[in-house]
């Protein structure tokens, strides 16, 4: 990096005119990004983090108005350029990594065609260097380069990131910036995307602004971090400094806010309120009305960003505080002080004792849940049909007890959440038992399944999508109660008012006549919990039910899971790709993998044993918003293969390091061996193709080739994906081809381990 900036933002405003009047969604914004710099841009919904990204690309609404400020890059001033010379920069200079990738996708193109569409509008390109381009650019990407021939409903969530990351790099833009780029991807998938972000970067010498409310990816992705809430900068400096020392209230409420797998028993800080209306933001410092440190004097004057150290600079009044300030804020009580301003409960978590019974409230045994594949009219026309269904859910065991909350973690496309809607009745079981005191509920219909409803409740990931939009907080607290005529009257009214308030919604008056629209996304999820809880259920599935929710609002919601599990003895199954929030409620965890739990015990035991090859790689790709540690990045781990023909064998075996011969090694194993051996630049000289039939594979020998050559060449590809494929295949020559075959394999069963656990790993299968 060199001290000369390369982007320089000078007291930006952005306005959004509308009925009411302007928005003032950026409000002097300034600072600085050097070349090669990775510069984090972290705040709440809202705050302007994006809406101050889109201007530096000149991409704002048509109401975006930009009343003051400049934006100079590379010695030019953008807000002053004409449309076409802002056309030449876009891309070519500056490219953009939006946050959800199919919407970047043309659907109807290829994907090379569309990075090829990218570098033809700036650059006159001959196709064929412009392709191998592209391949190249794939490969950078890792991905193989003949996926440039497929759509984008042919690639997973994460290829299309990968594709989408590619095109960005297409013309060797000298800037990228990069809004929510992994917000939609489970945490192996970032993790990888991180990575292979990072190298790039720091490869190519690009600058980067990161766009995320996710300040754990921020730690360790970036070089500076500017922390933005209601249109201002509050903080910015070296990403670990300002994480581990901050000097900001706000900043101190967001590193207090987010759980560690390091820090497991510290107490989550719940930040009562929500950012401001920025249609009339408030005189003073913008976070005044949220800070248990605020005066008069905040209330009333706007602080600037000053200095508080080397290439540190923060806009309080009290910086001199901020020792003082940090253990106050480690604390919910402090915060309360900022919720009675606001009329609002701050949810600790109340007493951290685990007091769970051994007594089994929930047990699953054998439960399956397949759903069947759909097939065109012309699909295996003329030959026999083959069935086909997605193994969402495969065989899995496990219990829930009275008084705990079992975490349910994985990667999406794990099973998970079918697994949880099946505890409800909300899918019906293929196979298997789940018995609720005694009962098979799999089997229950009429009277009896509306009866078992009073016990088990559910809280999505959602809130929004979950609350009726035309019924009041009142009417959708309620509606349980009057369904199962439970209360009427005064009655009614005294249930719902104490479930409210139970969850947080202090005090009910002021949110039962209110509407979902009118509610925040953390408030909408505790009218959710409310809900749920006004039965006084048995058990409760939450199914992702922080992941759709800002920092500063996560906390209240797990530490309210953590105060029912403790004060009402309510059983939780909490789902989740997110071990940190898993490790601080969760008692228990089982980790599923395409269908099957393949290790389950003790939370803490799991996280820190870390037996199974697939508990470890969720751990590695877990980002750690504590700035002392320092992850290594998570380099190519493969994704999650296809639930609808799941792998021979173990099913983790494709992406194991660990794997052995006994794994389950197929010929679906040959082609991807094949196709990670172009993505690293491998050419191949005796080996033509391949083609796969049930477990064997076929690959046909090129015309120069001899048999001795062919096999040389397919133990140096099969060796480079893993020793243990080479060991596991039988080769035999056929007619100008190489058959090869594996054997047949079951998937692992569960072994203990230690006690209560246990691990599906032939690692551990007993002689």
């Amino acid at each position: 990096m060199t001290t000369k900036p390369l982007l320089t933002i000078d007291d930006l405003a952005i306005h959004y005119q509308t009925g009411a009047g302007p928005v003032q969604a950026v409000d002097g914004v300034s600072f600085d990004l050097a070349p090669g710099e990775a510069l984090g841009l972290v705040g709440e919904s809202g705050c302007g983090k994006t809406t101050a990204a889109k201007a530096m690309l000149r991409l704002l609404p048509p109401n975006g108005l930009v009343p003051k400020g400049r934006i100079d890059f590379a010695g030019r001033d953008l807000l002053n350029l004409d449309p076409e010379a802002m056309r030449k920069v876009r891309w070519d200079e500056i490219a953009w990594i939006s946050q959800a990738a199919m919407n970047a996708l043309d659907p109807v193109y290829t994907v090379g065609d569309q990075i090829l569409e990218a570098m033809s509008a700036h650059r006159k390109i001959n196709r064929k260097e412009a392709w191998a381009h592209a391949e190249q650019l794939f490969r950078d990407v890792g991905i193989d380069p003949g996926r440039l021939s497929a759509y984008p409903h042919e690639m997973s969530g994460g290829m299309k990131q990968r594709a989408v990351i590619a095109m960005a790099l297409a013309l060797d833009p000298q800037l990228i910036v990069a809004d929510e780029p992994t917000t939609a991807l489970d945490v192996v998938t970032q993790a990888q995307i991180l990575s292979r972000l990072t190298k790039l970067r720091r490869e190519r010498g690009l600058a980067l602004i990161f766009i995320t409310h996710d300040i754990s990816v921020v730690v360790q992705t970036c070089d500076r971090v500017a922390v933005m809430y209601g249109g201002h900068i509050m903080e910015t400096g070296p990403v670990r400094e300002v994480f581990a020392s901050p000097f900001h209230p706000y900043t101190m409420g967001l590193t207090n806010a987010f759980p560690t797998l390091e820090g497991a028993q510290k107490e989550l800080i719940s930040i009562p309120g929500s950012p401001p209306d920025l249609l009339n933001p408030p005189a003073g410092c913008r976070f005044a009305e949220r800070c248990p440190f605020a005066t008069q004097h905040c209330s009333e004057e706007t602080p600037v960003l000053t200095h508080v150290g080397e290439g540190r600079q923060a806009a309080c009044h009290y910086p001199e505080q901020a020792s003082e300030f940090r253990q106050q804020a480690a604390k919910n009580d402090t915060w309360q002080i900022a919720g009675e301003r606001l009329g609002e409960q701050v949810q600790g978590a109340g007493s951290l004792e685990r007091r769970m019974s051994e007594i089994p409230l929930l047990e699953v045994q054998g439960l399956k849940k397949h759903f069947p594949v759909e097939q065109g009219f012309f699909e295996g026309f003329g030959r026999k049909r083959q069935e086909r269904k997605v193994h969402a859910v495969d065989d899995i065991d496990f219990e829930l007890r009275e008084g705990e909350i079992l975490g349910l973690a994985g990667e999406s496309g794990s099973g998970k959440t079918t697994a949880g809607e099946m505890l409800v009745r909300l899918q019906d079981a293929t196979a298997g038992e789940i018995r609720f005191d005694g009962k098979n509920i799999a089997t229950l219909k009429g009277s009896e399944l509306k009866a078992f409803r009073r016990s088990a409740q559910m809280i999505f990931q959602d809130p929004y999508q979950t609350l009726n939009p035309r019924f009041t907080i009142y009417d959708i607290v309620a509606e349980p109660l009057i369904i199962h005529k439970l209360a009427e009257g005064d009655e009614l009214e005294k249930r719902v008012v104490e479930s409210l308030e139970r969850a947080g919604l202090k005090p009910a008056s002021a949110y039962q006549e209110r509407f979902p629209h009118e509610l925040s996304g953390g408030q909408r999820q505790r009218v959710a919990i409310a809900r749920g809880i006004v039965l006084e259920p048995r058990f409760m599935v939450a199914d992702e039910p922080v992941s759709m929710l800002d920092v500063s609002i996560r906390a209240g919601v797990l530490n309210l899971m953590r105060r029912f599990r403790n004060e009402l003895g309510i059983s939780f199954v909490y789902v989740s790709h997110d071990l940190p929030t898993i490790r601080y409620v969760a008692d228990r965890t089982a980790i599923m993998y395409l269908g099957e739990i393949v290790e389950v015990g003790p939370t803490d035991t799991l996280i820190r044993e870390r037996k199974h090859p697939y508990t470890q790689l969720l751990l590695d790709a877990s980002p750690e918003p504590d700035p002392s540690v320092f992850k290594a990045p998570l380099e190519s781990a493969g994704e999650i293969p296809s639930a609808v023909e799941p792998p021979n064998g173990c099913h983790f075996h494709t992406r194991c390091p660990k794997a052995m011969p006994c794994c389950g090694w197929e010929g679906r194993d040959v082609a991807t061996a094949m196709s990670e051996w172009r993505i690293r630049g491998g050419e191949l000289h005796q080996l033509a193709g391949v083609s796969v039939t049930g477990l064997s594979a076929q690959l046909a020998l090129t015309e120069e080739a001899t048999e001795a050559a062919a096999r040389d060449e397919l133990q140096a590809v099969l060796s480079a994906k893993h020793a243990s494929l080479w060991e596991a295949a039988r080769v035999d020559a056929q007619d100008r081809c190489l058959l090869v075959q594996f054997d047949a394999q079951q998937s692992p069963t569960r072994q203990l381990i230690a006690k209560e656990h246990e691990v599906a790993c032939y690692l551990y299968d007993p002689p």
